[in-house]
């Protein structure tokens, strides 16, 4: 059996209402000062109203389906990836104003996403399942258990990795120097497919808690999660490449995650890289969109033309937890 598994489609899903950085301040949508967050970068977010994360994650997954012909019974396998907490659970339809998960009974604790794709989309062949607990870097992990089972299930012929998360409303859009839109993207990994064959995962958890000290007036928590993240994120990015057998001269695009502009700076600094070769065109008009970022900077750089067959992709993301993963992928 082929160990070959490429990512041979991929959409996303983002809300229509955009808001740039003084509406979202107007309404009372950031903790942290404008001029600050334009500097790294940020300029709109997307902000979900009238849509569940559930109904995100359906858009982007039909979007895959319906582009490329696949038959919803050809799929085998669905992989869910939430990020956040309440991403792994489906709401009641609507949410109340103010609350992205609400539950009127304990039964309600068991309506998964997954399942909920599996009936609205036809894929009744589909075995499915959820992955998080790596916050953004959960898609990554998607891709990498699907992968695997691609590769060791002769039978499986098609996996759909569908990602969605969507920030409560009424909250702070700004977290640890990040603007966050709400969005959704999906995924079919087949096998042998000539474009878009992924060369190595690698994926790297630190035991460190994000948690109630996060935000505080010292700073303290955020400070704790910059200070790992540059040369944690060095190194998984290096060991990446090396065990896809390159070296970093032979990436010819980075497809990043959107924290923020001037993290790029630095961490390409860091790596020798030149910044003409990450695509950041997303990071100013969209923000950070927790689980959707790289497949959707892949989208857009293949349909403007960027891409060229062999290019070598470095696909890199970093989720609290602490969690960094990198993907390597050959166009």
């Amino acid at each position: 059996m082929s160990s070959v598994v490429a990512l041979s489609a991929f959409a996303y899903h983002l809300p229509p209402t955009s808001l740039d950085l003084r509406q979202l301040a107007e309404s009372g949508l950031l903790a942290g000062s404008v001029v600050t967050l334009e500097s790294f970068g940020f300029a709109k977010a997307r902000i979900a109203s009238n849509e569940s994360h559930v109904e995100m994650a359906i858009r982007a997954a039909q979007s895959v389906l319906d582009e490329t012909e696949t038959d919803p019974g050809d799929v085998g396998l669905v992989l869910y990836a939430g990020a956040l907490a309440s991403s792994s659970v489906a709401p009641c339809m609507p949410p109340p104003p103010g609350s992205v998960l609400h539950l009127e009974s304990v039964p309600e604790l068991f309506r998964y996403p997954a399942s909920i794709l599996q009936d609205r989309l036809g894929l009744d062949g589909a075995v499915v399942a959820g992955v998080n607990q790596q916050a953004c870097a959960s898609m990554f992990s998607a891709i990498q258990f699907g992968r695997a089972s691609l590769i060791a299930d002769p039978a499986l012929d098609t996996v759909l990795c569908v990602a969605s998360d969507r920030l409560p409303d009424g909250v702070a859009r700004d977290i640890v120097f990040n603007v966050v839109s709400d969005g959704a993207c999906a995924v079919l990994l087949r096998r042998d497919t000539s474009m878009n064959r992924v060369l190595a995962i690698h994926h790297v958890t630190k035991p460190m808690l994000f948690g109630a000290g996060a935000g505080d007036a010292d700073g303290g928590a955020d400070a704790e999660v910059v200070s790992a993240y540059f040369p944690t994120a060095v190194r998984v990015i290096e060991d990446a490449v090396r065990k896809a057998g390159l070296s970093l001269d032979d990436i010819d695009w980075v497809i990043p995650h959107n924290v923020s502009l001037r993290s790029w700076e630095i961490l390409l600094g860091m790596l020798g890289m030149p910044m003409r070769k990450l695509f950041s065109a997303n990071i100013a008009r969209v923000g950070h969109t927790i689980s959707a970022d790289n497949l959707m900077n892949l989208r857009d750089a293949q349909d403007a033309g960027l891409l060229r067959r062999g290019d070598h992709l470095l696909l890199f993301t970093f989720g609290f937890g602490l969690n960094w993963s990198c993907m390597i992928l050959e166009h």
